[in-house]
């Protein structure tokens, strides 16, 4: 059965600034992470060093997440990519069902970028200090098996991504939340 109500709500913020965390909120709503459509590290350019940018916006399929936004909306299941952060690599698919609610949520640092922009009927930023962000992430990744030594220096590199591609997306927001009140505050 076809969704004609569906809504697409896009929640962008920092690294660790609490983005997963509001999706969460969103009950009965189907979550796509902008992180699934990270594209396969040999489908990248290097940089001249040899290293790959995973901060700049070309390194996920945002085409192929509005598609699968745009499919979901139209109340029939979608394949997304299941994407491993450790072999930079697309490992299979998973299915996600259209949402009994007809809301779907993406998330992610890259959730504003076109064309995801153009179709979401709500886009939220969430605001986070700096130094919560850092704090949020030094945490998440340790318990992922990075170093904090790693994390940190990272971290420099995540944030000045911040600077370029993210922050400048939070002119596009309908709704400005302070991450502070994500983790211990009222949305918690």
């Amino acid at each position: 059965m076809k969704n004609r109500q569906s809504q697409i709500i896009a929640i962008c913020g920092g690294s660790g600034s609490g983005k997963s965390t509001l999706a969460r909120k969103f009950l009965q709503a189907a979550i796509l992470a902008t992180d699934s459509f990270y594209k396969d590290l040999e489908d990248l350019t290097p940089r001249q060093d040899g290293t790959y940018d995973f901060d700049h916006p070309s390194t996920v399929a945002l085409d192929e997440l509005a598609q699968a936004c745009l499919t979901l909306a139209s109340g029939e299941a979608v394949d997304i990519p299941v994407y491993s952060m450790l072999s930079c690599k697309r490992e299979g698919k998973q299915t996600v069902p259209p949402p009994k609610s007809g809301i779907i949520v993406v998330e992610g640092i890259f959730a504003f970028h076109s064309p995801m922009d153009e179709i979401a009927s709500l886009k939220i930023f969430i605001d986070t200090p700096i130094d919560q962000r850092m704090a949020r992430r030094l945490r998440r990744d340790v318990q992922r098996g990075r170093s904090s030594r790693e994390t940190i220096a990272r971290s420099l590199q995540v944030e000045d991504a911040y600077s370029r591609y993210v922050e400048p997306m939070k002119s596009l927001a309908d709704l400005i939340l302070m991450g502070e009140e994500m983790h211990g505050g009222m949305l918690a």
